[in-house]
């Protein structure tokens, strides 16, 4: 599966199917979208989330409510962000799985 590192300091991976990009996030996230294939799935540090929310680069959420108490945590969204729940799924494990979209 082709992988995708973002990184500000890293210039070249020796991994198998491992790429950097080191470019504008806005450029090389639309020009990943305009590629044939299937979606792509972030995973990351909070910075780059939120990188990507504050430009509008995500075109869903899929946000897993998993019901124990650790604390405060962190809120990804520092500003309103308005979403639409399209869809939930809850697991016999007691998770829920929650898509939104941004309205």
């Amino acid at each position: 599966m082709r992988k995708i590192v973002f990184s500000r300091n890293q210039k070249t991976s020796d991994v198998p199917n491992v790429e950097i990009e080191n470019g504008d996030l806005r450029k090389a996230i639309e020009a990943l979208k305009n590629e044939e294939g299937k979606d792509m799935v972030v995973y990351g540090c909070g910075e780059f989330v939120l990188a990507l929310i504050k430009q509008n680069l995500i075109d869903e959420y899929y946000i897993i409510v998993n019901p124990v108490v650790i604390g405060d945590g962190i809120s990804v969204f520092k500003k309103e962000k308005v979403l639409k729940l399209e869809s939930s799924d809850a697991f016999k494990n007691g998770k829920v799985l929650n898509k939104y979209l941004p309205v």
